[in-house]
């Protein structure tokens, strides 16, 4: 027997029989007239009609089932393809973190939970006024701060308040008590591909006033 006509029967009792020691009674009817077959590739065309042959077989196993077990079956397929698919999004799209300290008071209180983004973010662009997450500088600690400012702004600080490009920020965010909110900065221009944060809560955050501006490639997602 040629090597062509062996690989064709080995395929197609493969099929017919996968793991079993008989197949279907058609798939074995067409198994038991392969060695009549003459030439290579009439051995190959049998086998492709025994293929066709198992493959309906196998079909007709499965509807003759009890509906029960396909309708269990077919939960479990659901089940597997959610917990993939949710494992999945909550590690590449969406996850949930928390606030481990109250630098970013009011926003978000310690212990508060909060909904990262990790993909759209990255497609339209971090925007002033974001809170996005990022390994703080110098540790393996995730925070959460505000983007105060983009590549080339001028960030500067004025009897407590924050200015950016000579205009002072409208923070309406932040509580009207200065021990709060009051905010000392050294000027400076944020360089390219980087962002200027601040925590909420100024007089606690450690923040880019004391490690200066963030790459935009280290940050993590963008609070949603």
């Amino acid at each position: 027997m040629s090597a062509v006509r062996r690989m064709a029967h080995a395929v197609l009792a493969a099929a017919v029989r996968g793991r079993r020691d008989r197949g279907g009674d058609w798939g074995e009817a067409v198994l038991a007239e392969f060695p009549l077959v003459t030439g290579d590739w009439a051995a190959v065309r049998w086998a492709a009609g025994g293929l066709r042959a198992a493959r309906y077989e196998r079909r007709a196993r499965v509807r003759e089932l009890p509906r029960m077990v396909r309708i269990r079956r077919r939960a479990v397929l659901i089940a597997l393809i959610g917990i993939v698919g949710g494992l999945l999004v909550n590690r590449f799209v969406v996850t949930v973190g928390y606030e481990p300290s109250g630098s970013m008071q009011p926003a978000y209180d310690i212990g508060d939970r909060y909904v990262l983004d990790r993909v759209a973010f990255r497609l339209t662009g971090v925007q002033r006024g974001d809170i996005v997450e990022f390994t703080m500088p110098g540790t393996d600690r995730l925070v959460i701060k505000r983007v105060i400012g983009l590549p080339g702004d001028e960030i500067t600080c004025r009897d407590g308040q924050v200015w950016r490009n000579g205009r002072p920020l409208d923070e309406s965010y932040l509580p009207a008590d200065p021990g709060w909110s009051g905010t000392d900065c050294t000027p400076v221009t944020v360089p390219a591909d980087q962002v200027y944060v601040l925590g909420d809560h100024r007089t606690v955050s450690f923040d880019s006033r004391q490690y200066g501006p963030i790459s935009e490639s280290a940050l993590a997602g963008r609070v949603l």
